[in-house]
């Protein structure tokens, strides 16, 4: 239920914020998909690339991304 309102509020941040929060709720999304609080699929839609792009280039962690997303996840 948290995992839940945190994605409802981060959405609102994204659509309602100015540019550059884009990333930064990204990042927080990623974060949260390492340290296993979010699965990659509770990531809102709009950040969801984004978030792949991150985990892989950035954290070398294809395995937390599906495939559709260029990552090694089944």
């Amino acid at each position: 239920m948290l995992s839940k309102l945190v994605a409802r509020i981060g959405l609102w941040l994204y659509i309602n914020s100015e540019e550059g929060s884009e990333d930064m709720m990204a990042m927080l999304f990623a974060q949260r998909v390492i340290l296993g609080k979010n699965t990659f699929d509770q990531v809102p839609a709009l950040l969801k690339q984004q978030v792949a792009t991150i985990l892989i280039d950035e954290c070398g962690l294809p395995e937390l991304v599906p495939v559709q997303f260029g990552g090694t996840a089944e």
